[in-house]
């Protein structure tokens, strides 16, 4: 895998341990567990547009920006969103942030968009904008791969690009397709194994 396509992956750090029969120890390595970005299609014809126009800017796609852009909006985005719209506001100060050049504020884009993904879907995203969550945040994960930033994701949003990936993936069998769900496998247990804090 060459870097530039490494930018279309999240990467899961997943601890491995491995019996030393002759030492009689327990060594943990760390093995990478790629996640392939799989883009989400925007459904409605409205969705499309917004996707086009965000898309073609390099932006991601701003709730607050969206409705200057797109005033049909404004009154499916306010009943929707009416109880996160101080949250939406404060995301689009990050990305305006991160857009000049934050590496802050788009670590924290990228957390806030995870949080707010946790609402999804609304009716104004399923009948007019679209899954803009998703669209973020691959954006989000792509240009922290471009900047080589470390991150890590909530355990819920790992769980949430495998399933993308599976689905993407679905009757496809390679050699590649084995060694990443073994991988999967590793990280589920140690989900299961993990002491409660």
């Amino acid at each position: 895998m060459d870097n530039s396509d490494k930018n279309n992956y999240y990467v899961e750090p997943v601890e491995i341990e491995i019996y030393l029969k002759k030492a009689g120890t327990v060594k943990t390595i760390i093995k990478d567990l790629y996640i392939e970005l799989v883009d989400e299609e925007p459904k409605p014809d409205l969705a499309k547009k917004i996707f086009s126009f965000f898309n073609e800017k390099d932006h991601p796609i701003d709730l607050i920006q969206l409705q200057n852009n797109f005033p049909e909006t404004i009154l499916s985005v306010i009943e929707s969103y009416y109880r996160f719209i101080d949250l939406y506001e404060k995301l689009s100060m990050h990305f305006r942030s991160a857009l000049a050049g934050s590496i802050d504020s788009l670590r924290q884009a990228l957390y806030m968009t995870e949080l707010l993904m946790k609402y999804e879907p609304t009716l104004c995203s399923l009948q007019h904008i679209g899954d803009f969550s998703t669209y973020n945040l691959n954006y989000l994960i792509r240009k922290l791969n471009q900047e080589n930033e470390e991150f890590l994701l909530e355990d819920s949003t790992v769980e949430y690009l495998i399933k993308r990936h599976r689905v993407k993936h679905e009757g496809i069998e390679s050699s590649e397709d084995k060694e990443f769900e073994k991988l999967v496998e590793l990280w589920q247990y140690n989900l299961k194994e993990k002491p409660i804090i």
